[in-house]
């Protein structure tokens, strides 16, 4: 009987071990396989957006008997299937494009908030609906897409600085620095009410009451200088998200190990990451203002839409200009 081979221990190749010290895998530790990694792409997709869409329904059921009364009261009777169908589809690809381009759920959060402000600003200020069933509504359509990412997609290293390794996230202490915080925060709000200021004080009032048909209110824009302070401190909630979702992931591009955080950095880093955000944002607050508000408002024609959806989209553009331009100067 021939003898057995003695098996030593260098024979086989152990694995590699983790370098705490290396980004790539501190990461690799904190964000480990789950079994939700192992679903495949299509039912992410799939999962993410009918969850949304049966979410919304199923929220804005519930919440009917408190939102009726206002919003049934401007609201446009929908007779066609293809009116409430389009209404469907779009809320669909809203959801699907979001979740297409990368954006974790601080990312939707802040894209849904700043595409669907305009609808609800002209619900508030010109149609006299209660800010508490404006505040439903609005809650809604942000919970019920920023839920299903929050459940399938983890935070984006920017999103989650906390827990990210040192050397994962560009301009680290940048992001982190309370003075940059706040100076960032109130030039977007700045910029938003300037032009929405100056669209008021203009040219504006004309276009609502023309394509805006028995509009009840338009006191808004005739408020004067007296009106801007209340004007800037509404627009701060639209100068937080609009920071997150441009200047934060711009300039916090991250340099993980995740293939759909590596792939803008390598097109030009936070330059590209900021002119593709800007775009998308400009086209999305566009589009979804035109949509919801042509297509839910009675009495609006589809160029009243544009034009009010034109004036954000023209706020927005400036904001990532304004954004570049720190960012050159800071040379981030």
């Amino acid at each position: 009987m021939s003898p057995r081979k003695r098996i030593q221990s260098g024979s086989a190749q152990a694995p590699p071990t983790p370098d705490p010290k290396d980004p790539k895998d501190a990461l690799m530790n904190i964000a480990p396989t789950s079994r939700m990694e192992r679903i495949p792409s299509p039912a992410y997709f799939f999962l993410v957006v009918f969850g949304s869409l049966l979410l919304s329904s199923v929220l804005f059921t519930l919440a009917t008997s408190f939102t009726q009364d206002d919003l049934g009261l401007v609201s446009k009777h929908l007779e066609e299937w293809w009116e409430v169908g389009g209404l469907i589809a779009w809320r669909g690809v809203e959801v699907a494009l979001a979740w297409s381009v990368g954006f974790d759920s601080w990312d939707v959060a802040s894209y849904l908030f700043l595409t669907h402000l305009p609808t609800y600003t002209l619900l508030s200020f010109f149609y006299g609906v209660r800010p508490t069933s404006v505040l439903v509504s609005f809650a809604i359509t942000i919970l019920s897409t920023v839920i299903p990412f929050a459940l399938l997609r983890r935070p984006a290293s920017v999103h989650n600085l906390s827990h990210a390794p040192s050397g994962t996230v560009s301009n680290h202490a940048i992001l982190q620095d309370r003075p940059t915080t706040i100076y960032t925060t109130l030039a977007a709000t700045s910029i938003y009410s300037v032009v929405l200021y100056a669209s008021y004080a203009s040219w504006l009032p004309t276009k609502l009451v023309v394509h805006f048909d028995g509009i009840p209110d338009i006191s808004a824009v005739h408020a004067g200088p007296a009106g801007l302070p209340v004007l800037f401190l509404t627009l701060i909630p639209a100068g937080i998200a609009v920071r997150d979702f441009l200047f934060v992931s711009s300039t916090g591009r991250s340099l993980g190990t995740n293939e759909e955080e590596q792939q803008p950095a390598s097109r030009g880093g936070s330059t590209w990451i900021l002119v593709s955000r800007t775009i998308l944002l400009a086209i999305g607050v566009l589009l979804n203002t035109t949509v919801q508000v042509a297509g839910t408002i009675r009495s609006v024609s589809v160029e009243g839409a544009l034009i009010w959806g034109a004036v954000w989209a023209v706020a927005t553009v400036a904001v990532g200009v304004t954004f570049g331009w720190i960012e050159a100067v800071d040379g981030l």
